[in-house]
């Protein structure tokens, strides 16, 4: 009788990006195996930081995808526009074009696919995982909008690839006692959370 092969969970973050000199998904990527292992209940982890640019969409994040074929996918990006914890329910078929990634450069075209799809799905459950990074205390809220940057293309890509994929958004992180958005820690705790409600659910 062969052994039943374990779920795997490819967790990414992203590199430092124009805008977003400290990337707080980078720390996590550092901090994520040191609280969870590579294991949890049976459930692999694989933790990687992916770079910030178009070209790594293909070079990097791709490759990566079709030599691990994980059985779900969760990516943890920042975007300085939220004052909370967003889990990402859909990806839309946009590329903005004026905004330079990593490397200084923008997307070829204004579109991700040349296709007639205009959104694309989640495709792993947004409300348990919402629910479970606020039980740390974490403010957190689904979101129908990941914008049409880098992150918004990786869950495009991922959804794309039939592997069981959401994307998280944290803010950036407080400058001072008067901002209200949450610090590294509370969104380190609602990150292992989530990253356990995800695994169980792959059990």
């Amino acid at each position: 009788m062969t052994a039943e092969r374990s779920k795997t969970i490819l967790v990414t973050g992203f590199s430092p990006f124009p805008g977003a000199p400290v990337n707080p998904t980078e720390r996590l990527m550092r901090r994520l195996p040191q609280r969870l292992g590579h294991h949890q209940s049976g459930v692999r982890f694989v933790f990687q930081v992916l770079p910030t640019t178009w070209a790594g969409r293909q070079e990097v994040t791709a490759k990566l995808r079709d030599a691990l074929r994980p059985d779900a996918i969760v990516h943890f990006g920042v975007d300085g526009t939220r004052r909370t914890i967003n889990v990402e329910t859909r990806a839309v078929n946009r590329a903005v074009r004026v905004r330079p990634d990593a490397a200084g450069l923008s997307p070829d075209r204004p579109e991700l696919a040349k296709s007639n799809e205009r959104t694309r799905s989640a495709t792993l459950p947004a409300e348990p995982l919402r629910a479970a990074a606020r039980t740390g205390g974490a403010p957190a809220r689904l979101s129908h909008d990941a914008g049409t940057y880098l992150c918004n293309a990786t869950l495009w890509d991922s959804i794309g690839s039939g592997i069981p994929s959401i994307f998280i958004h944290v803010p950036a992180l407080p400058k001072g006692r008067k901002d209200t958005r949450p610090g590294y820690p509370v969104i380190e705790e609602a990150a292992v959370r989530l990253l356990k409600e995800a695994a169980r659910r792959l059990r």
